[in-house]
């Protein structure tokens, strides 16, 4: 996943507040009222806490709480005040071979913080516990999660996991950028693919041979081809679940990415532009004109050019007008020999209600407004907890941040997992992917070729797993 501004992955850069801090520590009493009060989205008054008295101590891996962070911290708080006798350590990170290593020692935590992708591998190899029982018995249900997030957390019909946060990958347009090249941004249809590339064309800038201004960046070189090959009307996968990367109209909409940025002068005029970018701020310092990228570029347009100019579009199919992304995020997983299961279930559980995200969200914007940043509400996995933000705490800041957000789980209603995420093997599937892209886009192989050959490595993958 990459890096990015939501509150999640990357902290604030100034100390939270001491007003965010105080809703922090309301505890139990601040979420039943904001429960009772302030979650329009629910008609029903929220349901009680679950009862937990008994001592514990549990253990989560992966799941960072600074005090700079101010969603996760205050949520985290509210627990603690919420469940005084569970003792709660958290370790922030944690790799695959610790958690390995863990599982053949017995020595696992209570608690994992994983991205969705990776939940089908740890489930197939018996390391997750089965949530649907736990789902059950918390009144959990598929309807209160956007379909792709409740989609990635399944594998064999059993749910491994409890779905947090989204991002959804939409086209940035720069509106001075185009009107310069005497371009209507309202004119772009984003359905219509050939004429995104030919903007590209029209909008690069060059002196001499030295790109000052990149046009169009699909960012199929970082895992778009997902989307664009859906979009396309391909299939990743057959009935059976065996790879088809092959797949006529994948291979068709890659052809296309190679086409759109041979358009710009190449893939390596891109490589030679892109690799002056830092810190994911190429949109918002008018290095790019066009970019496909993840709803988080948001914040970071707010903190280095609130001023700037720009839409969010969501991206169609491509000849058609049904709404197309990707998505991806994390999950709190339980391992299948976690030392206390029950205390687990009610930290998930905590953190899941819409009231505890409420309050979360209520220290982000405290903690914003205090440090003179913009507050942009988090896409949670939960449409009744994004509206609630949007309804009763966003406050308008200019209409592209305003409909920006307002767009954000529109798509979401309608965005698709990576496929690769229901594999086993998914990791190793993408890596095998984003090679076969990358080997086509510096026209090292045709992009049939690419495609054919990573899918007969993704055959090999799949089958050696099964043996």
């Amino acid at each position: 996943m990459s890096p990015h501004e939501t509150e999640q992955e990357s902290p604030l850069r100034k100390v939270i507040s001491r007003r965010a801090l105080l809703v922090a520590s309301a505890g139990a009493a601040a979420l039943a009222g904001v429960g009772r009060s302030r979650i329009a989205a629910q008609d029903a008054t929220p349901a009680a806490l679950p009862p937990f008295t008994r001592e514990a101590s549990i253990t989560s891996w992966g799941f960072g709480v600074e005090e700079t962070n101010p969603l996760a911290y205050s949520r985290v708080n509210a627990f603690k005040e919420a469940y005084p006798s569970i003792d709660l350590q958290i370790v922030p990170e944690f790799d695959n071979q610790k958690l390995l290593t863990g599982v053949a020692s017995g020595n696992v935590p209570d608690l994992l913080w994983l991205d969705r992708g990776t939940l089908a591998s740890w489930a197939a190899r018996d390391v997750l516990l089965p949530l649907n029982d736990f789902f059950s018995a918390y009144g959990i249900t598929e309807d209160q999660f956007y379909p792709a997030a409740i989609a990635e957390v399944k594998y064999n019909d059993q749910y491994f996991g409890l779905p947090q946060f989204m991002d959804v990958r939409a086209l940035y347009v720069n509106n001075q950028a185009l009107s310069d090249a005497g371009i209507d941004p309202a004119s772009i249809d984003t359905g219509n693919w050939e004429s995104l590339s030919d903007l590209g064309g029209q909008l690069v800038q060059k002196d001499g041979d030295t790109v000052q201004r990149w046009g169009f960046d699909t960012k199929l070189q970082a895992g778009t081809i997902y989307m664009w090959g859906q979009g396309n009307g391909g299939q990743f996968f057959d009935a059976e679940g065996n790879p088809t990367f092959n797949d006529e109209k994948i291979v068709d909409a890659l052809t296309w990415g190679i086409k759109a940025y041979d358009a710009q002068g190449g893939f390596g005029d891109y490589q030679s532009v892109s690799s002056t970018w830092q810190g994911d701020e190429q949109f918002a310092r008018a290095q790019v004109a066009m970019t496909i990228y993840e709803s988080w570029m948001l914040g970071i347009i707010g903190r280095v050019a609130p001023d700037l100019d720009f839409t969010v579009l969501g991206v169609k199919q491509h000849g058609g007008s049904d709404l197309i992304s990707s998505t991806g995020g994390n999950a709190w997983a339980i391992p299948k020999d976690a030392g206390d299961v029950e205390a687990a279930q009610i930290f998930i559980n905590f953190m899941n209600r819409d009231e505890t995200w409420f309050l979360g969200s209520q220290a982000t914007k405290d903690a914003r407004t205090q440090s003179g940043q913009l507050f942009i509400p988090s896409l949670t996995g939960k449409p009744a907890a994004d509206q609630a933000q949007i309804d009763q705490l966003y406050e308008p800041i200019a209409k592209p941040f305003d409909d920006a957000v307002k767009l954000f789980p529109t798509i979401l209603q309608t965005s698709q997992i990576r496929p690769i995420s229901g594999s086993p093997v998914g990791s190793e599937l993408n890596d095998i992917l984003t090679d076969a892209v990358q080997s086509a886009l510096s026209n090292d192989s045709s992009a049939e070729d690419a495609l054919s050959d990573a899918n007969d490595k993704a055959k090999d993958a799949i089958d050696e797993f099964n043996s």
